[in-house]
Parts: structure tokens; C-alpha cells; sequence
């Protein structure tokens, strides 16, 4: 029988920990607003989690195609197997010597990762859990234990903003700056200095890529490669720059666009005769009133990321609880035990959450 529910009552990490703890094997499907995510468990283990989008175009055979870590060529006859003998595509690169199994491990891990970071992320929508038999083949890769991944992805999206910010939009082009001739260094000197993921990042820019062709080429998944974008960005190893866009406006356009700025300075007069005679007519709680108008998108911002560490804590507990059989007596333990770090079991203002602890159960809110 289905197990089924609202993400409202019941989150995405409960129900992925649910499935997990009782060694379930299986498909949940996650949907949200015409958005579908699938997730297999084997033995309560994360074999995979793609996009419905990225599942009905295979997700390794794209990702190899981009990478050119594949020809059209070898993946037509890696294709034309699979209709023969059922069998995982990975696998079947494997076998074919084409594909090391390491490779395709780290493909398929950096999407599980990358899904998460989103899904974890969705405060609405429908699950069902559906058991049933999984093909699972020990030589493609290693499944993936949900406590081995859950907090590394809640750290994920607490950075995500911040990397949001600094890359504006996904369509700018990236370039290599021309540091290693002021400096007199050759790109392998520049690249001593870097992290192994900064390295693979910098390697894929030919100077016309766009930050998700990037993405899309990168085997080290989306978040890594931003982040290491972002960082090589700081550094000065590269630039970042808007593509490039032809606009031809003939005089037909710019009547039409005098007429939409006529249509929007005259609602922007009867607006603000609407919010003067509010004024006078209104109780002098002007936050009451006129909330709307005052709704900062920071303070959002906050809540968001409060509410993030919170479910981090809840899950931190939990992995606490397996390890030990009992909760903590203060939060103070998560940090000693290296589950979290000292700043992760506060607000984002630094304020402590309320937390009592009874061995077996807990109370912890903001």
C-alpha cells in the first residue's frame, strides 16, 4: 500500500528519513505546482533523484554528451544495447570500456545532491511512496545513506543565496581574465593555487560558455561548480559579463513603448491618490495598514534561512539519536560531537532556539 501525504504536514525530510530508517525499496514521487521529482530507495538507500524533465531525456546520457565524455556515436550504440539487454545505460558504458564506473558514480551522486538541494526547499505539495521491486547493480555505483548526505545538503542551500547573488543570472558569459599575462604566469601556474574543483571549473572556459553551459558540462554538479565560479570570480581568475543581445526597435515599437509609458504614469498617479486618501481615511498604525507596501524582502530572506536551520538542527538530532539512543541535554552537544558547528545551532542573528530534551523526545522551536 502507497504511503501518501502533504509536504505542509508532513516535510520532505521526514518522509525521505521515514522511508531510510525502515529500509524501504521503492519510488517516491515529490510533486509541487506541475513539478515532479523521483527518488529511488534500495534497502532505504538513495540510489537516485532526477527531475521528471531530466528522467524522460536520460539524465547520464546527457550529462555525458555535454561533458564530451561521450561520442554520438559510442552513446547510439550504448542506446541501441540497452533496447536489447534492459540494462542501466551506465552500465552498459562501463562494460563497453568507455566510461569508468568512478565517473559515472559522481555524476549520478552530484544529481542525488543537486535534486536535494531543491527539494528540501519545497514547503508544499504532495508525496506518495510507492514499494516495489528495484533493479540494483552493485558494479555501477554505490548507493548513497541518507545520513551521509543530509546535512551536507542543508549547508548547501544555506550557502545558495549568496552564491545566487554574486551570479546574477545563468545566461552571463564567463571568461578567463587576463591575470596570467599582468602576473607573467601560465594557466598551469594560476591553476596550482586552486581547489580541485576550482581546477575542473576553470578548465571548461573557453571564453563563449555561459555559467549553465558550464553547469551543464561539469561533472562536480551544480552547486560546486557556482560556488567555485563564484570563488575563482573573487579571486580575479575570471569575468563575468551579460550575453550579448542584438535589439532593433523600429519607430512602430516606440510609439507603442511612449503609449506604455503614458498607460503606467497615469496608474501611478491614480495609485497614489488611492494611498493619500487612505492616509487620511486610515488608523494612524501605518505597518497595519499598509503592510503590504512594507514587506522587506531581507527580513524574508531571514526567516527563510532560520527556518532552514532549524530543520538542519531537527535532522542533526536525529543523527545524534541513531548514534547515541537518546537526544542531547543542550544543543551544545551537536557542536562537541562535530554534527554541527557552533554557529548553525543559532538563529541567523545569533539568538538560541528553545530546546529541552527529555532522552527519548524533545521540544525545539524558534
Amino acid at each position: 500500500m502507497a504511503l501518501e501525504g502533504k509536504i505542509v504536514d508532513f516535510g520532505v525530510a521526514d518522509i525521505l528519513q521515514l522511508i531510510s530508517q525502515q529500509q524501504k525499496t521503492g519510488l517516491l514521487i515529490v510533486e509541487m505546482q506541475g513539478e515532479r521529482v523521483e527518488v529511488l530507495f534500495w534497502n532505504g538507500m538513495i540510489i537516485s533523484a532526477n527531475p521528471v524533465s531530466e528522467v524522460e531525456r536520460d539524465y547520464v546520457e546527457m550529462k555525458l554528451l555535454k561533458a564530451g565524455l561521450v561520442s554520438e556515436q559510442q552513446m547510439q550504440r550504448a542506446l541501441e544495447i540497452q533496447e536489447e539487454k534492459f540494462k542501466h545505460l551506465g552500465e552498459i558504458l562501463v562494460d563497453m570500456g568507455i566510461l569508468d564506473k568512478e565517473v559515472l558514480s559522481e555524476i549520478i551522486h552530484n544529481q542525488i545532491y543537486d535534486t536535494f538541494s531543491t527539494l528540501f526547499q519545497w514547503k508544499e505539495g504532495n508525496y506518495a511512496f510507492h514499494p516495489k521491486e528495484i533493479y540494483f547493480n552493485e558494479k555501477i555505483f554505490l548507493p548513497l545513506g541518507l545520513e551521509h548526505i543530509i546535512l551536507d545538503v542543508l549547508r548547501m542551500i544555506d550557502e545558495w543565496p549568496d552564491i545566487v547573488k554574486k551570479i546574477t543570472s545563468f545566461g552571463n558569459v564567463v571568461r578567463k581574465a587576463d591575470r596570467s599575462l599582468s602576473e607573467g604566469n601560465e594557466d598551469g601556474a594560476i591553476q596550482d593555487r586552486m581547489s580541485h574543483d576550482q581546477k575542473i571549473t576553470y578548465a571548461m572556459i573557453g571564453g563563449k560558455d555561459s555559467i549553465q553551459d558550464i553547469i551543464d558540462k561539469s561533472l562536480i554538479g551544480r552547486f560546486a561548480t557556482t560556488k567555485s565560479l563564484v570563488q575563482l570570480l573573487g579571486a580575479g581568475y575570471i569575468n563575468v559579463s551579460p550575453k550579448e543581445k542584438t535589439v532593433t526597435i523600429d519607430s512602430k515599437k516606440n510609439k507603442y513603448r511612449l503609449w506604455e509609458r503614458f498607460i503606467v504614469t497615469a496608474n501611478a498617479a491614480i495609485l497614489a491618490s488611492i494611498l493619500l486618501l487612505l492616509t487620511f481615511l486610515s488608523p494612524p498604525d501605518m505597518k497595519s495598514t499598509f503592510a503590504i507596501f512594507l514587506d522587506d524582502p531581507e527580513t524574508r530572506e531571514l526567516a527563510c534561512l532560520d527556518h532552514t536551520r532549524l530543520l538542519k538542527i531537527k535532522n542533526a538530532l536525529q543523527i545524534y539519536f541513531w548514534e547515541k539512543g537518546s537526544y542531547p541535554l543542550q544543543l551544545d552537544e551537536l557542536v562537541k560531537n562535530r554534527i554541527l558547528h557552533n554557529d548553525e545551532i543559532n538563529k541567523v542573528n545569533g539568538v538560541k532556539y528553545h530546546y529541552k530534551s527529555k532522552g527519548s523526545a524533545y521540544q525545539l522551536s524558534k
